[in-house]
């Protein structure tokens, strides 16, 4: 988003120079065409630009500001990470002793970044989770969306008038049914 935004931003300085040459289709035509009036649209396309810019940078007010205070997240084994964190004196300093530990330096460089501080929870609560909810700032919507896709295979033309609330609550759950407890309660059934 930010190097889309910046490129809003060229974009429209070019604009403002009445030089559409970022925009080869409307170039091409009106250097074949020769149009007289480029200058309106050159106006018509800089207030676009603008707007856009604009309502971009209110959506993701942090983008341009370019936060560097969760740095330590992506790569807590950085020279000087502590100066820039953010974090209470209590964290810095547990993210010095983390940054210090050489063990756990090749860990991080064998694993995903969400895994290194999924594995190093037990030691490092604090960290851990500030740096998973910075990783994974979107769980509720990846809940809906399985639930949506669940939802979909349940339901479909040939069994449309099947309620779905207990099908989808088992579809979406993380929890494994202890189908052994189950079978124990179930008398299995008798001959005649």
């Amino acid at each position: 988003m930010c190097a889309f935004i910046k490129k809003l931003e060229f974009w429209l300085k070019k604009v403002q120079r009445n030089s559409v040459s970022v925009f080869p289709t409307l170039d091409k035509f009106a250097d074949d065409s020769e149009i007289d009036n480029l200058n309106t649209i050159c106006d018509c396309i800089r207030e676009h630009l603008t707007k856009l810019r604009d309502e971009l940078v209110s959506y993701f007010p942090s983008i341009m500001n370019q936060d560097r205070t969760q740095d330590w997240i992506q790569n807590p084994f950085v020279e000087d990470v502590t100066s820039s964190s953010g974090l209470s004196d209590k964290l810095t300093e547990n993210l010095i002793e983390l940054a210090s530990d050489r063990a756990l330096e090749l860990k991080f460089q064998n694993v995903t970044v969400s895994q290194f501080w999924l594995e190093v929870k037990g030691e490092y609560k604090e960290l851990s989770e500030i740096a998973m909810s910075a990783l994974l700032p979107f769980g509720s919507t990846y809940l809906c969306e399985v639930s949506f896709s669940a939802m979909s295979l349940i339901k479909t033309k040939h069994r449309n008038r099947l309620s779905v609330q207990n099908d989808l609550i088992i579809a979406v759950s993380d929890i494994e049914p202890r189908n052994d407890n189950i079978l124990a309660k179930k008398q299995p059934q008798v001959s005649h």
